[in-house]
């Protein structure tokens, strides 16, 4: 439909159907039908003609193919202008086919692994008949104790960036109309991760420079991808909500990064205005999410039975209402469906996705590239004829596929015990007749993800007592360790010979451990979040900015712990492999100007003898700037596959935008002067190779 075409079918549009237009409602109520509308909808006098007229549903539940498309014909032809609506679902790390949690795929350092899984998951969707996904979640982390941290590629902006990228490419695929593509939703906009102490909802407080600078690039970086939707967090900037936030919401997003789709809001986030207390009711919530720029209301009933009556009452105007009608018609006609409403209607053609191998052979080459091994004093891989036990709550459990997994075909992921029981090297055995102990555990699948906050993200008591019994048996105890955050292991590290950071691998995340654990494969996996030693440590991250009174020896008074180390247990970017890599130390000196980019030159070397992925990572730190700078910032990445002896040249391309600092208003500060680069395999590689010389 061309541009002309939807301005025409506009000014054809009632005021309740534009107003409609901003309203989602869950797939669930339609499922009896458009003219029996069931639960919430007829506790809202919703009725049949009233929900023929929205906009849009979200996927609340497992359906197949031929039941999504039942629904979407009926709105679309229930509809006065035959308009239809957008079908919208979370795919956050897989839809049938579970790849590892996003957490984990950041641990990759390769935007390859974060676009395959992405393009596999919305392909899945697309088969069942969704038309967006709620993802990337690019919210930069830094928080453990905050349960959505999984959801998010790390705590670097940089990786952040990238990783959230090349996920919305992997989603449209080039173009969000094709069958197995769908459009882009970017989450939470801005900040989300900061909520108080990590507990969930909490509010914020952040400088505007710190949003500049840390928060909002990842988003930036997803707009100039593609991305078609943004999502507001639940928090407030500022003191105001994101989702009503004219300042996040037109000012910044539409004006400073040039978006053009659909802003929607979170979950039920216009009615949270009420217990944020700056709206007395949903009709109020209505008009201040209007005027703050919110185009779509997701699941608070605050636009559908409002919208149209204050513009009546002359509370907000319609030309607001037009703006968001269109952005919305627009999307539609970018997926395409005003020609084609349906994606799919066949039960066999869906099966015949969800069962692709190639989708599976991805999540496994996924899960094996994103565990990271931290800790080995040479007791993996296992030696060929090993007796091993392996015990632990997640020995022998399905449950290792983390959050958001509500269509995930459980029946077919196999436990730990059952891939390691079909390998006839090893044979398993109980810990006593065993020459190594593999102990499997960490956290529940239910205790991560949204709403799952908490105090000590650590083993819990009945974990550290059963490692204490098998460390006790003086066997080498391998922890396999299930996690979707870090976790507080001073005190588990010390009672182990090896640990082995599984995250949640996803459906293929078994046969992946094994295979690493056997040797098939070498971890190279680095960490996409710092592991803090203490919970007092938190927030603990790389790029943390330079203080006053850096530690001094003999001094009392600098920046320290008087009870622990100030250094992290295991740093930001770190991981080991089986094998060994060398980078060369020269000292290169170099000047970067405006326009002209420096490029540094480094060669890796792998010295052992077997195949491996060295992830090499670029840090640096302005020694002056106006701004306070971080102590050291990721800037730049590779990962790069290296045979035995094989040696590579890697470069990297450097601008001064990759330095550049941002002020309260959001103006550049171009860097100058001197420039210490570190390049190393985690974030404690030391400022001695290169330094660069910046001027204007």
């Amino acid at each position: 439909m061309t541009s002309t075409a939807l301005k025409t079918l506009l000014q054809a549009m009632t005021l309740e159907e534009k107003a409609a237009q901003l309203a989602q409602i869950p797939m669930s109520a339609c499922l009896g039908g458009v003219s029996e509308p069931t639960g919430p909808m007829t506790a809202l006098n919703l009725t049949p003609e009233s929900i023929a007229l929205c906009g849009s549903l979200i996927a609340d539940g497992p359906l197949d193919a031929p039941s999504y498309a039942a629904v979407v014909r009926a709105l679309t032809n229930a509809h006065p202008h035959h308009i239809p609506p957008i079908v919208m679902k979370d795919v956050i790390h897989g839809h049938r086919t579970m790849f590892p949690i996003p957490l984990a795929i950041g641990a990759t350092f390769d935007e390859r692994f974060a676009s395959r899984m992405a393009r596999c998951g919305a392909r899945e969707a697309a088969a069942m008949g969704a038309h967006v996904t709620f993802s990337p979640m690019v919210d930069v982390v830094r928080d453990p104790r905050w349960g959505r941290v999984m959801e998010s590629p790390g705590e670097s902006p940089t990786l952040c960036a990238a990783m959230g990228a090349a996920m919305v490419k992997g989603t449209r695929n080039g173009d969000p109309s094709h069958p197995d593509s769908l459009a882009a939703c970017i989450k939470h906009y801005a900040g989300y991760g900061l909520s108080q102490a990590g507990q969930e909802y909490s509010p914020i407080d952040v400088s505007r420079t710190e949003l500049f600078n840390t928060y909002f690039p990842p988003f930036e970086a997803c707009v100039k991808a593609g991305a078609d939707l943004v999502m507001p967090a639940f928090v407030g900037v500022d003191r105001v909500p994101c989702v009503c936030n004219g300042w996040m919401l037109k000012d910044i997003l539409r004006g400073r990064m040039g978006f053009e789709g659909v802003t929607i809001s979170d979950w039920d986030d216009p009615g949270q205005l009420r217990n944020h207390g700056v709206a007395a009711d949903l009709k109020e919530a209505a008009r201040l999410c209007m005027e703050g720029g919110l185009d779509m209301d997701m699941m608070s009933f605050a636009y559908l039975p409002h919208l149209a009556q204050l513009v009546r009452e002359g509370e907000i105007s319609e030309q607001l209402i037009d703006e968001a009608c269109l952005r919305v018609l627009e999307l539609k006609n970018k997926l395409g469906l005003f020609e084609t409403p349906v994606r799919n209607d066949s039960a066999a053609y869906q099966q015949a996705v969800l069962s692709d191998p190639e989708t599976k052979k991805a999540a496994f080459e996924a899960a094996a590239a994103s565990c990271v091994l931290l800790k080995n004093e040479n007791v993996l891989p296992l030696r060929p004829g090993a007796k091993a036990a392996l015990v632990g709550d997640h020995a022998d459990s399905r449950a290792i596929l983390g959050g958001w997994t509500l269509d995930a075909d459980r029946s077919s992921t196999r436990t730990l015990f059952e891939s390691f029981a079909s390998d006839p090297r090893i044979t398993l055995t109980t810990p006593g007749d065993a020459d190594v102990i593999l102990f499997a555990c960490g956290e529940r699948e239910q205790d991560t993800g949204e709403g799952q906050s908490k105090t000590r993200p650590q083993l819990t008591g009945a974990q550290m007592d059963e490692l204490s019994r098998l460390s006790a048996l003086g066997k080498p105890v391998v922890l396999l360790l299930f996690c979707g955050r870090p976790l507080i292991l001073t005190k588990a590290e010390p009672l182990c010979s090896a640990i082995l950071n599984c995250w949640f691998p996803g459906s293929e995340g078994a046969d992946a451990i094994r295979a690493l654990v056997m040797g098939d494969q070498s971890p190279s996996g680095h960490l996409s979040m710092t592991f803090p030693r203490a919970i007092g440590q938190i927030p603990l991250h790389h790029d943390r900015l330079s203080g006053a009174r850096p530690h001094l020896d003999g001094e009392n008074y600098f920046n320290r712990y008087i009870d622990e180390s100030s250094a992290p247990l295991y740093p930001f970017g770190y991981g080991l492999s089986y094998t060994s890599f060398a980078l060369d130390s020269k000292v290169v000196k170099q000047t970067l100007c405006a326009g002209s980019p420096a490029v540094i030159r480094t060669q890796v070397t792998n010295t052992g003898s077997c195949s491996g992925a060295a992830v090499l990572q670029v840090y640096a730190h302005l020694r002056k700037s106006p701004l306070i700078r971080p102590m050291r910032q990721l800037i730049a990445f590779r990962r790069v596959e290296l045979a035995p002896q094989e040696t590579a040249e890697i470069e990297f391309e450097l601008t001064q935008e990759m330095l550049m600092l941002y002020d309260a208003d959001g103006c550049g500060v171009a860097p100058e002067g001197i420039c210490d680069l570190a390049v190393g395999m985690d974030a404690d590689a030391p400022f001695a190779q290169h330094i660069l010389c910046i001027r204007g």
